[in-house]
C-alpha cells in the first residue's frame, strides 16, 4: 500500500506482478517485489528510494530500476512493456506499454497475474489468462505456442516451477515443451543462462532435480547425452548425503555434486561441460572431483584402514565432491567417508618447518614427509605435540642416514 501511493504521488500506477501475486494467492512466502509501473520509472524509483531510505540502481535498456532498502532488501521497478525477440534465445528487445500488454509477454499463466496497489484499486486482481484457475487446478501453461522458442530458458523454468509448486504439465504445454526439446532450443543460449536457471532448479529439488531435467529431455535439449538411470538414481541421494555430512545444499553445491554424477554415467568429460555451463574456477574443480570421486570412491574408504589414508586420499576435497562420493558409495565406504568429513579432514600437525630448523635440520624437500608423518600420527594415535615432534625428527633422520 505504501508503495501504490507513493508510485501514485509520482504520477503513475503501480502493480505487484508475476511471482509474488502466485505466491501471495497460494498463502506462500512471497520471497521477491515486483513491480509494474506505468509512468515515469525513474521518478518512481527515486520517490520509493526516499520513501524506504534506500538507494536506486537503474537499467535504462530494459526500462527497470532496483530500489535497495537501508536493511538490503530489493524492490524492482519495471514500466510495463512488450518484448521482441530477434532471433530464439535472443535478449528481448524492450518497449514501453500497457499493463495488459506486459502480462501478455509472460511466461506462464500463473506468474502473468497482477495485483493493483494504486490507492483507489487497492487489491483488485487483473487475471487475463486465467493464472489463479490454473493455480487452483494444479498446472503449468504457457500463454502461447510460441513460448518455448522465444525464450528457452522457459522450458527450465517449466521444471523449476512444476518441482517447486506441484504442478502438472498442461497436455498442450507439454507438447510445445517436447518439441521444444527435441528440437534442441537449449543449445543456443549462453553456458552462463544455462548455469543460472540450473542453480535455481537444483537449489528448489535438489534430489529431484536430474530426474526431472531428464524427464523432459532436457539435457538433450542442451546437445548434451541424456543421463543414465544411475546418475538419477545417485542424484536422488543427494539431499541424504547432505544430512548424513553436515553440508547446506545451496543451489550451486548441490547442482555441480549432480551435474558430477551425471557427467561421470553419460561419458562426457567434466572439464567440458564446466567450460559449457561457464561455471567459475571452484565449481569447475568440484564437478571434476564429483565426478571421479562418485565413479570411483578411494580404496581408503574400503576395509579399516588407518585414518590417514582417508585424510590424504581426500585432500582437497570439497562439499560437491564429497555428496557425490556419497552418493556413489556403499554403505560402508559412506561410514568412513561421514568420518573424514565430519572428524578427520581438519586435523593439522601441531609442528611446522620452523619446529624442525630450531631442532637443528636443514630445510629441504625432505620437510613435507617428516610433517605429513607427523601428520598422520596425530590422526591416527592422538599424538601430542611433543610425540609429533619425535615422530618427523625420526623421520628426518632416517633421510640423512
Amino acid at each position: 500500500a505504501r508503495l501504490g501511493k507513493v508510485a501514485a504521488d509520482a504520477g503513475a500506477r503501480a502493480w505487484l506482478v508475476g511471482g509474488p501475486v502466485r505466491d501471495l494467492i497460494l498463502g506462500e512466502h512471497a520471497p521477491d517485489t515486483d513491480l509494474a509501473i506505468e509512468g515515469d520509472v525513474a521518478a518512481v524509483a527515486e520517490a520509493i528510494a526516499r520513501e524506504v531510505g534506500g538507494q536506486v540502481s537503474k537499467s535504462t535498456e530494459f526500462l527497470t530500476a532496483t530500489v535497495t532498502s537501508a536493511g538490503g532488501e530489493e524492490i524492482d521497478i519495471a514500466h510495463a512493456r512488450t518484448e521482441r525477440y530477434d532471433s530464439p534465445g535472443a535478449l528481448p528487445v524492450v518497449a514501453a506499454a500497457t499493463l495488459f500488454e506486459d502480462l501478455e509477454r509472460r511466461d506462464f499463466t500463473i506468474n502473468a497475474m497482477a495485483l493493483a496497489l494504486s490507492p483507489e484499486r487497492f487489491g483488485e486482481l487483473t487475471d487475463p489468462h486465467g493464472g489463479r484457475e490454473d493455480l487452483e487446478r494444479g498446472l503449468l501453461q504457457v500463454l502461447h505456442e510460441g513460448s518455448f522458442a522465444d525464450d528457452p530458458t522457459r522450458m527450465l523454468r517449466a521444471v523449476r516451477f512444476r518441482l517447486r509448486l506441484g504442478l502438472r504439465v498442461e497436455a498442450r504445454t507439454a507438447e510445445l515443451l517436447a518439441r521444444a526439446a527435441a528440437e534442441k532450443r537449449l543449445a543456443s543460449l549462453s553456458g552462463a543462462r544455462l548455469r543460472n536457471e540450473l542453480r535455481r532448479i537444483f537449489a528448489v529439488a535438489a534430489a529431484q532435480a536430474l530426474g526431472a531435467l531428464q524427464e523432459d529431455g532436457l539435457p538433450a535439449a542442451m546437445d548434451l547425452p541424456q543421463a543414465t538411470n544411475l546418475s538419477v538414481e545417485r542424484a536422488g541421494r543427494v539431499s541424504c548425503a547432505g544430512m548424513a555430512l553436515g553440508i547446506e545444499l545451496d543451489g550451486a553445491t548441490a547442482m555441480v555434486a549432480c551435474l558430477g554424477l551425471y557427467a561421470g554415467g553419460a561419458g562426457v568429460e567434466p572439464e567440458e561441460l564446466g567450460e559449457r555451463l561457464m561455471l567459475d574456477g571452484g565449481e569447475r574443480a568440484g564437478l571434476t572431483q564429483a565426478c571421479r570421486l562418485s565413479e570411483q570412491p578411494p580404496e581408503a574408504l574400503q576395509g579399516d584402514g588407518p585414518d590417514s589414508d582417508m585424510f590424504f586420499a581426500l585432500e582437497g576435497t570439497g562439499a560437491a565432491g564429497a555428496l557425490a562420493c556419497w552418493a556413489g558409495a556403499n554403505s560402508e565406504e559412506r561410514e568412513r567417508l561421514e568420518r573424514w568429513w565430519l572428524e578427520v579432514r581438519g586435523m593439522v600437525a601441531d609442528v611446522t618447518g620452523e619446529d624442525l630448523i630450531s631442532a637443528g635440520f636443514e630445510a629441504g624437500p625432505e620437510f613435507a614427509g617428516a610433517l605429513r608423518a607427523a601428520l598422520a600420527a596425530k590422526i591416527n594415535e592422538g599424538a601430542d605435540r611433543a610425540a609429533q615432534m619425535r615422530v618427523a625428527t625420526d623421520a628426518l633422520s632416517r633421510t640423512e642416514g
